[in-house]
């Protein structure tokens, strides 16, 4: 028979041992559980928190401002880049565009000016802006022939007391129809375009000076025995030179 305080001893040291393994399983549940815990925290936070280091080393960072707006407001800096580049290339070419434009107005005002000493106050005076927008070797003629045909203007064929503004001979009809077969144009501009236009058609095939162009203008075909012909070559190649020397 065993004696009652050796079984009570007993029971105190299983009582104590059952304790501590109840306690110590405790604790490596827990510590897994939290070991679980932390590794799924870590799977899902890996981005924001990639994020939140890269940009909470910057010296200017606004912690008001969250990493995904921080990410936009980096990006167009990326494009502003590339966009500045092309910018200065167009604006290059624009720059490079404006100066020849500048320096054809240049080249254009000078013509014009040229031209205007030529005529002086005559009557062609006012088809000079006209003139001055043909092709050098046109407007040379133009200015040539209208100087042996009609002295620039002075004189010329008129329709009920009005200009015909045919300063060149020029057959045919026009605007305001035609007098004693001469055009008769109804304005300087439908002068300058018309006959413009026929001496660039004269010009292209081959008739590129005062002596090859007095051939179809003046006498038809052939000027040969003509005792005008040079006179005519003589007073339209002088004004020819000037515009086109």
């Amino acid at each position: 028979m065993r004696k009652p305080l050796f079984l009570g001893v007993r029971k105190f040291f299983r009582s104590c041992f059952r304790a501590k393994n109840v306690h110590k399983n405790r604790i490596i549940l827990t510590a897994l559980v939290l070991l679980v815990i932390g590794s799924m925290l870590r799977l899902f936070d890996t981005q924001p928190i990639f994020y939140a280091h890269a940009y909470s080393t910057t010296d200017n960072f606004d912690e008001s401002v969250n990493f995904e707006s921080k990410l936009w407001t980096e990006k167009p800096r990326i494009f502003e880049k590339d966009e500045t580049g092309q910018n200065n290339i167009i604006m290059l070419a624009s720059a490079q565009t404006d100066k020849q434009n500048k320096n054809s107005e240049a080249v254009s005002d000078q013509f014009v000016q040229k031209i205007y000493e030529i005529v002086g106050d005559s009557p062609i005076k006012e088809m000079v802006p006209f003139i001055s927008k043909r092709d050098e070797k046109v407007a040379a003629f133009l200015v040539g022939i209208a100087k042996k045909e009609s002295s620039l203007g002075e004189h010329s064929p008129l329709k009920d007391g009005h200009t015909c503004y045919n300063y060149w001979g020029y057959k045919g009809s026009a605007g305001n129809g035609s007098v004693l077969g001469y055009a008769c144009f109804a304005s300087a501009e439908e002068a300058v375009e018309t006959v413009g236009n026929r001496i660039e058609v004269l010009v292209g095939k081959d008739h590129n000076t005062p002596e090859k162009m007095v051939n179809t203008w003046k006498c038809g075909t052939n000027c040969n025995g003509d005792p005008g012909a040079p006179g005519w070559v003589a007073t339209v190649a002088i004004y020819f030179e000037k515009i086109v020397g």
